[in-house]
């Protein structure tokens, strides 16, 4: 059998979908705005995974001002519900969990961590330059290879892609 790396290491200002950014800045609206319409913001820090395809993010021909981020979970980070279980974390890897995504254990030297999750219903934006600053102070940081960004595109897509039914067929009846 064939033996596909997972991952790679960074350690340039370049951008691509599937890239790990560990402690990421990102902000959270409050919910509640003032009489004018403002809002604060918290900031707060996450491992987030590039979302943007890219080619949108080619260095002096970029195609977005803002980059698509979700937040990559560590097992342990997770509260106790079912895709913290070990059933959980099977039904995440098989694709029975359309909100997640699992990320296999990275073993390149220095960067290494266990199994993570994606998870696809906590999204970010970051501008383009603000994330590409931080990819040139990351001096290290792990790069998603091909077909598993591939994989983990397809499996964002197929979240954001459902369509909920007004009327379902009905379940069939064992007999």
């Amino acid at each position: 059998m064939t033996n596909y790396p997972w991952y790679s290491e960074v350690r340039d200002d370049s951008l691509e979908q599937g890239d790990l950014f560990e402690l990421c800045p990102v902000f959270i609206p409050t919910l509640e705005a003032d009489e004018g319409g403002v809002a604060d913001f918290d900031l707060t820090h996450r491992d987030v995974v590039v979302m943007s395809q890219s080619c949108d993010l080619v260095k002096g021909r970029e195609k977005v001002m803002e980059v698509l981020l979700c937040a990559v979970w560590n097992r342990s980070e997770l509260s106790p519900d079912h895709v913290s279980t070990p059933k959980g974390m099977d039904d995440a890897r098989k694709g029975n969990l359309p909100g997640f995504h699992l990320l296999a254990p990275c073993e390149l030297a220095g960067l290494d961590h266990d199994v993570r999750i994606v998870d696809f219903r906590c999204v970010h934006s970051l501008p383009i330059q603000l994330l590409r600053k931080l990819a040139a102070n990351d001096h290290r940081r792990i790069r998603l290879l091909p077909p598993y960004r591939e994989h983990l595109s397809q499996a964002f897509a197929r979240f954001f892609m459902r369509v909920g039914l007004p009327v379902d067929i009905p379940p069939f009846k064992q007999s």
